[in-house]
């Protein structure tokens, strides 16, 4: 099996200096479709005298992360530190398809980010298709990336394409505990099932662990960076004011009613014993406060990091990836404190009401465009599809590949056009795909 995990599904020339998992890593850093990722917002758009991370950093930061995860057990494997079982699989552990899955994991995020998902998913319901950001950047690399005239997609390696599938199942084969998420679209289920051939049913690869294990660590760690220093979530006050964290620590109970105790107990580690607890003012931009609080952000996630372990299964024929359960009460809390101070805050509720509506917006036009054969709205490459595919399901996943392909500018600007606020240029081409 491990033989063919190299390989394409289009067979290509080998390359003289680099690996197959090298390749694919290097075509997502190169591609379009990570070049847009730069124009995508992680949770806030840049604002003056603020600037928070795109999800192209984002995705820089994760891919650091799951390649630092996945050489930790490759130095614990020389050493004999791990168990036979894990030992094995850790053999077959590959670094490099380890980062590009991690580079390539947010591909399918749409502009405006989860907003403008849920938008698409109620959108493309009533045409008989779906949206899902996880399916939405198997589909690009698979399908919509352009590298080649006579071969779709990135052409990636089985093993990269199972590093990205955090769901390793189909639309209409989502298990329950995992509704409404999954990891291709079922119009790809051929592209899909060769990527898991000899894979076990619903199980992801040691690489796609890491992958999602990085990608819970990077954005809780550098999304209460941004935050805090723009003065939005109060690590100060979390750490001196009682009233503040209880108010905090309520939160919790409600959202997390069932682990309430158990998360009480992290926050007040985070926040009242160590780690967070030397910050103690609200941020000014003095060069102390900026250097205590890289280090702070080091510190966790090094924490975080160093905390995995693989074991053997008591079965003796499998291994687990084991996150100790105090380690990932504190990512919950860090996570929740973006959903709490930020998400929740009314003003990006107006804001986002905005975002929805371009959305919205968008996809009508598109649709009545299509409806009423006015292809000159589409570009070019869009209007050749458009023409060529019959059959509701079909056009309805052109317009949404198209909509979700957009940064959060082209967006904006397509939608000012339509409305005619914005005088356009009769020499520019209709926004599209990079």
């Amino acid at each position: 099996m491990l033989a063919t995990l190299d390989e394409r599904r289009h067979p290509e020339t080998p390359s003289k200096i680099r690996t197959e998992t090298q390749r694919d890593r290097d075509r997502i850093l190169y591609s379009s479709a990570f070049l847009r990722l730069a124009h995508v917002t992680q949770v806030a758009a840049p604002e003056v005298g603020h600037t928070f991370h795109s999800r192209m950093i984002h995705s820089l930061k994760v891919a650091q992360v799951a390649r630092v995860l996945a050489r930790q057990f490759k130095v614990q494997a020389l050493r004999g530190e791990l168990e036979p079982v894990a030992t094995k699989l850790v053999e077959a552990l590959d670094e490099h398809a380890t980062e590009g899955a991690a580079l390539a994991h947010d591909l399918g995020h749409p502009p405006f980010g989860h907003l403008a998902e849920n938008v698409l998913q109620r959108c493309s319901k009533d045409g008989g298709a779906s949206f899902e950001g996880n399916p939405q950047s198997f589909r690009i690399v698979t399908r919509l990336a352009l590298r080649s005239v006579d071969i779709p997609g990135l052409n990636l390696t089985r093993r990269t394409l199972n590093g990205m599938l955090k769901y390793p199942w189909l639309h209409a084969e989502e298990p329950v505990e995992h509704a409404e998420k999954w990891g291709a679209y079922d119009g790809d289920k051929d592209y899909f099932h060769w990527a898991r051939q000899g894979m076990e049913p619903e199980t992801r690869t040691l690489e796609a662990h890491l992958m999602d294990w990085a990608d819970d660590v990077s954005y809780a760690v550098h999304d209460m960076d941004d935050f805090y220093r723009a003065g939005l979530v109060p690590l100060d006050r979390l750490v001196t004011d009682p009233l503040e964290l209880a108010a905090f620590k309520d939160d919790l109970a409600k959202r997390y009613e069932q682990d309430a105790g158990r998360l009480a107990s992290a926050a007040d580690r985070l926040f009242g014993e160590g780690f967070i607890s030397s910050i103690r003012t609200r941020f000014a931009g003095r060069a102390e406060e900026r250097v205590s609080l890289r280090s702070l952000g080091s510190l966790l996630i090094t924490r975080y990091v160093e905390a995995v372990s693989l074991r053997d299964a008591p079965d003796g024929e499998s291994a687990i990836l084991h996150i100790p359960e105090d380690i990932q009460d504190e990512v919950t809390i860090l996570k929740r404190l973006t959903w709490f101070y930020i998400i929740d805050r009314p003003s990006l509720a107006v804001i986002q009401r905005g975002h929805e509506h371009i959305i919205e917006s968008l996809y009508k036009m598109y649709h009545d465009a299509m409806d009423s054969g006015r292809l000159d709205v589409f570009p070019p490459a869009v209007a050749e599809q458009v023409k060529k595919v019959k059959g509701t399901t079909l056009r309805e996943r052109i317009i949404i590949d198209l909509i979700a392909s957009m940064t959060e500018i082209s967006a904006t600007e397509i939608y000012r056009q339509h409305l005619g606020v914005s005088h356009g240029s009769i020499v520019a081409r209709a926004s599209g795909p990079l």
